[in-house]
């Protein structure tokens, strides 16, 4: 009945790149063309506008980048700076801790940028929720980001409005998954859907963040998520109403009521009441299954507590 109910409010099909989802979302609206009324104004004020526009170029560019020397690794897709600022690469997402090919995308992390000054590239937002820095991280003429991809070692991951290097991120991708590198072999489970994390519930009410697990699309084609099951380890169950995710995307299921659709940052978030599990305190383990019951993905996670 959501799922019915959902459809017939379908957005406006979407463009590449966007999430394909059928939930109801934010409309923006395409500015049109406004044209100069008189075609004949004086030139000077046409070359006084250029000169504006390219001082703005410029310090929005500026703004847009810096340097920085790195101290160490924090694993495959975070950094820590000599001024102990943590960057959070964007684009892409590389095995937590204990699964396949997780040391090996830290120790290439290491290996490209411990010590070294690096060349920050922002995109729409620069700082996470937990304040680390989002950054494409350079080194020289290379890109870590992309270069943790291309060996297989990290997939394509898109949380909120920048799409920069979105492109490039899922072509590397679709060439690792050819040659079978990485989390892409047979060791690393390949699949269509992966649980990336799971955020538990503050017991001291510090984070204002909910509860929430989220799921990103591994898959080289736009996916519908409908019939997928998430399920704790108290038995409950959560089925996917019919939404779709697009490469690289990512969904969230939010341990609380509310109305499923598109935040203001774009992201998909669904809504799991009563979606926590009793053993949340001490760690517990979120299982993903197919539409016929199949088990796809299990993320163990430890407690605010344990």
């Amino acid at each position: 009945m959501l799922a019915a109910s959902l459809r017939r409010r379908r957005l406006q099909g979407p463009t590449r790149g966007e999430r394909g989802r059928v939930l109801p979302g934010l409309r923006t609206a395409r500015p049109g063309l406004h044209r100069l009324p008189d075609s004949r104004r004086p030139r000077v004020r046409c070359a006084s506008l250029l000169a504006l526009l390219g001082f703005l170029t410029l310090a929005i560019l500026a703004h847009a980048q810096e340097s920085a020397r790195v101290r160490r690794a924090v694993d495959g897709d975070t950094i820590l700076l000599e001024d102990g600022r943590r960057v959070r690469y964007l684009g892409i997402n590389t095995p937590e801790f204990g699964e396949p090919y997780s040391r090996r995308a830290k120790d290439l992390n290491t290996a490209l940028v411990r010590g070294r000054e690096v060349r920050l590239e922002f995109d729409q937002e620069s700082v996470d929720s937990y304040g680390r820095v989002l950054a494409y991280v350079h080194v020289g003429p290379d890109m870590i980001n992309a270069r943790l991809v291309q060996e297989g070692l990290a997939h394509a991951f898109f949380i909120g409005p920048g799409r920069r290097h979105n492109d490039l991120f899922l072509r590397l991708q679709e060439e690792a998954k050819v040659r079978r590198l990485g989390i892409w072999s047979s060791r690393g489970r390949f699949k269509d859907l992966k649980i990336t994390s799971v955020h538990l519930p503050d017991p001291a009410g510090i984070d204002p963040e909910q509860a929430y697990i989220r799921i990103a699309c591994l898959n080289s084609t736009r996916m519908s998520l409908a019939g997928y099951i998430l399920e704790n380890d108290a038995g409950r169950q959560f089925r996917f109403p019919g939404v779709t995710l697009d490469p690289g995307y990512t969904a969230l299921v939010v341990h609380a009521a509310g109305v499923d659709g598109i935040d203001s940052r774009g992201q998909l978030v669904l809504h799991w009441p009563g979606g926590d599990s009793p053993r949340t305190a001490a760690g517990g383990t979120s299982y993903l299954r197919s539409p016929d019951g199949q088990l796809i993905d299990t993320f163990r996670y430890r407690g605010r507590n344990g």
